[in-house]
Order: structure tokens, then C-alpha cells, then sequence
């Protein structure tokens, strides 16, 4: 399941991602997390250090990413984009702790916090969607 995830990720084209609107763009994000973190929890059983150690990196550069994409000017509450920044900023630490320790532990809190964060984008109305989008 992991490696599908990667692959449907690794398939996408530049020119489809520009044509992507942001709410898309955040979602694939958050699903290349969950694939890479699947496989990396593999990578560790099987000791594939390298593996686990590329799959880390680019983690914590796409939480980066997130972090880049909040917004504190144009929100109602700017507390939910200092939360997530915040939460985003502890998913990276834990998982250079994970990267270290060979944790699977870490790995898995990252996993469950992604897909709590998840599961609240998927339920943004597609009203509010479109309105974010609107004002951009």
C-alpha cells in the first residue's frame, strides 16, 4: 500500500501540480507523508538505513512545505495556523529523533498526527474550498 502511494506521487507531473488547486496540492502533501512514512517504517525493519534516512528527509522538508503554506493574514482565527505550525515543527523533531533511533514508535505518532490533520483538511466543505480559493 505504501509503495503505491509513492508511486502515484512520483507519477505526477510538474505541469499537473501547477494545475492543481491549493487545496489539492496540500492534500497530495499530506498523502506523500503517509506513503513515505509506511514505507519508511519497512526501511527500518529491514534495515535499509539509506532508505529510511531519504525517506526522513524528504518528510521533514514536505512538513516544511506545509509550514510554508499557512496562512496568517488572510484566516479569521491566525491560532489555527500558529497550532499547526507548531504541531508541523514537532513532527519534524520527532522524526529526526526517529531517523536517529531507528524509532518506529516516532514514526507512528507522526502517522497518526498526519492523518488527524488529514482528516480535517478532507472535511473542509467544498463551499469553503472554493472561497479560500476565490481570495487568493
Amino acid at each position: 500500500m505504501a509503495h503505491i502511494s509513492v508511486k502515484k506521487y512520483s507519477q505526477v507531473s510538474v505541469s499537473n501540480i501547477n494545475e492543481m488547486t491549493p487545496y489539492e496540492q496540500i492534500n497530495l502533501i499530506f498523502s506523500n507523508i503517509l506513503g513515505r512514512l509506511a514505507a519508511t517504517k519497512g526501511f527500518i525493519e529491514r534495515k535499509e538505513i539509506e532508505k529510511k534516512g531519504e525517506n526522513i528527509s524528504s518528510c521533514i522538508l514536505l512538513f516544511g512545505a506545509l509550514q510554508d503554506a499557512l496562512n496568517f493574514e488572510v484566516e479569521q482565527d491566525p491560532s489555527i495556523s500558529n497550532n499547526l505550525l507548531s504541531l508541523y515543527d514537532y513532527c519534524q523533531r520527532k522524526l529526526v529523533e526517529a531517523n536517529v533511533n531507528n524509532d518506529i514508535d516516532a514514526i507512528n505518532e507522526v502517522i497518526n498526527i498526519v492523518k488527524e490533520v488529514k482528516e480535517g483538511w478532507d472535511a473542509i466543505p467544498l463551499e469553503e474550498r472554493i472561497k479560500s480559493q476565490a481570495q487568493e
